[in-house]
């Protein structure tokens, strides 16, 4: 009898750019760690999200009615993900 091959475990991470400018240098910063865990971990799975079509979120609308069409699939990605690669443009 040959044992079960056990199916390989696939870490789901969610990246986002906490700025929309195009010539973001953080979103410079979030595809290089992309591409840098992707080159160096196995079995992870990083999806780069791109938030600027997003708009302003009421979250009194989850309750009254739903969320536009492109906040529900960002809302959705996120609850699907094990993980969040979060980088934030600091502004002083």
């Amino acid at each position: 009898m040959e044992a079960a091959e056990a199916k390989p475990v696939v870490i789901k991470v969610a990246a986002l750019c906490g700025s929309i400018r195009k010539a973001s240098f953080n979103r410079g910063l979030i595809r290089s760690a992309i591409q840098i865990l992707e080159e160096s971990i196995n079995g992870m799975e990083i999806e780069y999200i791109d938030i600027s079509g997003l708009g302003m979120v009421n979250t009194d609308v989850e309750v009254d009615v739903t969320f536009p069409p492109q906040v529900e699939e960002f809302r959705k990605k996120i609850l699907e993900a094990d993980g969040i690669l979060f980088s934030c443009p600091d502004y002083n």
